[in-house]
C-alpha cells in the first residue's frame, strides 16, 4: 500500500487554512466564513498531488491570548495535529501582513521538528507576489505567495514541501474504512464525550456550551483489525432555531455526513429524554435507509432516579413507535459505561444481511405470512399477495407483487414489516417495501 503523509495546516484565525483544506481536498470539508474561530476541531480528508497521496489535517485558528472560550483546547488541537503529522503548511495572510500570533505560531512549527514550509496566501495575482516579502522577517527561508480561493501557487508549495519529507520513514496508510460510523444528536448531548470515549483519547473538544463542535469531524480507529472510521458532527436543532451561516453549514456537514455513513448512532439526552426533535432526525435517518443505534448518553445520571432502562424504553416507544426495530444502548460517555458496547453492536448490525435473501426463502415467509394473516379486502376487492422478491441491498427494498398494491393498508404493511424483520434478523437495519402491480 501507498504511502501517505500527513500534513497540518496551521495558522492564525482567518487566513484561509479551511479554503486551502477544501482546495487541495476537492470538496467543501471544511467550513469557510469571514468570522474568526469556525474551525474549532481537527478535520480530515484525503488529496493527491502528481500522484502523491496525502492526508490534510485543516486545524483551528491560534491565538496566543486567552480571549476565545475555546483558545486553550484549539491550542491542544494544533499540538495534536503537529505532533501526528509528517509535514506542516504554515499560512500567513498576505493581505493584512505580518501578525503578532504569525510570530508565536512560527516559533512552535519550528519546535515541532517536523519539515514545513510557509504558504503566504491572498496573492491572487502575480502583482501580489512583492507581498511575502514582510515575511522574512520571521526568519523562514523561501515563503510562497498562494492563492488558496484559485490554486495560484499551491503547486509550487506542495512540490517544496514533500521534497524535503522522506517517504521512507512514513508508515503504510490504510485508511480505506470497512465500516463508517456517524454520531448525530441535538447540541450539548454529548456527541463528542462520546467520540473520546470510543477513541480514548481527547481528539474532539468538549465543552458545556452548546455548538461546539461546528464540522464534521473523521477519526479512524482499528478494532479487532477492522478499520472503522467514526464522524463527530455538529447538534442538529429546529430549522427555526439555526440563527447564523455558520450553523447552517454545520447542519449540512452532518447530514451529508449520515448519507456517506454505514451506521447512524443517534445520541440522546437521558435527563432530557427523548424530544419532538430526537424524533425528527431519527425519521430523516430512516427515511435516508440507514441503520441505526440509540445511544442514550448520561445514563449515568438518569438512573440515579430510579429510572429503569426498559420503563425509558417503553416511554421512547410511545414517542416514535419505530424505535422498536433500532438497539438502544443506554451508556455514559463521562464514566465510560458500556461505551466499549458501541463498535461491537455497530459492527454487528453493520455485517448484518450482508448478502441478500434469496427469492425462494422470500416467498415461503410471505405465504406463510399471509396464511396467518391475509390481507383485509378494501373497496370490495380481495387482495391478494402474490410474489416478493428483494431489489435492493443497501438499504433493503423488497418488491411486493399484488393484484391491487394501491389497496394494500399501511396496518398490514406494518403487520409485514413486523413478521420480515423477525423472520430473517433484521433489527436496527431500515427496511422499505415497493408495492407493485403483477
Amino acid at each position: 500500500m501507498a504511502k501517505k503523509p500527513k500534513i497540518a495546516i496551521v495558522g492564525r484565525p482567518n487566513v484561509g487554512k479551511s479554503t486551502l483544506f477544501n482546495k487541495l481536498s476537492g470538496k467543501r470539508t471544511s467550513i469557510v466564513d469571514q468570522m474568526e474561530g469556525v474551525t474549532r476541531d481537527r478535520v480530515y480528508s484525503s488529496a493527491e498531488w502528481l500522484s502523491q497521496g496525502f492526508d490534510i489535517i485543516d486545524t483551528g485558528g491560534y491565538v496566543s491570548s486567552n480571549e476565545d472560550d475555546f483558545n486553550e483546547e484549539i491550542k491542544e488541537q494544533i499540538s495534536a495535529a503537529l505532533n501526528e503529522c509528517n509535514g506542516i503548511i504554515f499560512l500567513v495572510d498576505g493581505k493584512d501582513g505580518l501578525n503578532p500570533n504569525d510570530q508565536f505560531l512560527s516559533k512552535i512549527v519550528r519546535k515541532s521538528g517536523k519539515k514545513f514550509v510557509m504558504g503566504v496566501n491572498k496573492c491572487d495575482t502575480p502583482e501580489h507576489a512583492s507581498r511575502i516579502n514582510q515575511f522574512f522577517d520571521i526568519g523562514f527561508r523561501n515563503p510562497i505567495p498562494i492563492s488558496a480561493l484559485n490554486g495560484t501557487g499551491v503547486g509550487d508549495m506542495l512540490d517544496t514541501l514533500f521534497e524535503s519529507i522522506d517517504l521512507n520513514n512514513i508508515s503504510q496508510s490504510n485508511d480505506d474504512s470497512d465500516c463508517s460510523i456517524t454520531i448525530v444528536g441535538m447540541p450539548n448531548v454529548g456527541k463528542s464525550s462520546l467520540l473520546n470515549a470510543l477513541i480514548q483519547r481527547d481528539q474532539a473538544i468538549v465543552s458545556h456550551i452548546a455548538g461546539t463542535t461546528r464540522d464534521s469531524v473523521d477519526t479512524m480507529i482499528k478494532w479487532h483489525g477492522k478499520n472503522i472510521r467514526i464522524v463527530d458532527t455538529a447538534g442538529l436543532r429546529k430549522k427555526s432555531k439555526v440563527v447564523s451561516d455558520i450553523e447552517f453549514y454545520s447542519s449540512l456537514r452532518a447530514m451529508d455526513s449520515l448519507l456517506r455513513s454505514d451506521i447512524v448512532l443517534l445520541v440522546v439526552d437521558a435527563e432530557k429524554g427523548f424530544t419532538k426533535q430526537e424524533k425528527t432526525i431519527a425519521k430523516e435517518v430512516i427515511k435516508k435507509g440507514k441503520r441505526m443505534i440509540i445511544l442514550v448518553n448520561k445514563w449515568d445520571l438518569a438512573s440515579g432516579a430510579n429510572v429503569s432502562a426498559e420503563l425509558y424504553k417503553e416511554d421512547m416507544y410511545m414517542e416514535f413507535k419505530d424505535l422498536q426495530h433500532y438497539p438502544i444502548l443506554f451508556v455514559s460517555a463521562l464514566t465510560r459505561r458500556r461505551v466499549s458496547n458501541i463498535i461491537e453492536v455497530s459492527w454487528e448490525i453493520f455485517t448484518k444481511q450482508r448478502k441478500k435473501i434469496s427469492t425462494k426463502e422470500l416467498n415461503e415467509w410471505v405465504e406463510k405470512a399471509v396464511r396467518n394473516y391475509p390481507p383485509p379486502a378494501n373497496q370490495g376487492k380481495s387482495i391478494k399477495i402474490k410474489f416478493i422478491e428483494q431489489v435492493q441491498q443497501s438499504p433493503p427494498i423488497f418488491a411486493l407483487f399484488s393484484n391491487y398494491p394501491k389497496l394494500i393498508s399501511t396496518q398490514y404493511l406494518r403487520y409485514l414489516h413486523n413478521q420480515i424483520r423477525d423472520s430473517f434478523d433484521l433489527n436496527g437495519i431500515t427496511i422499505k417495501f415497493s408495492l407493485r402491480k403483477g
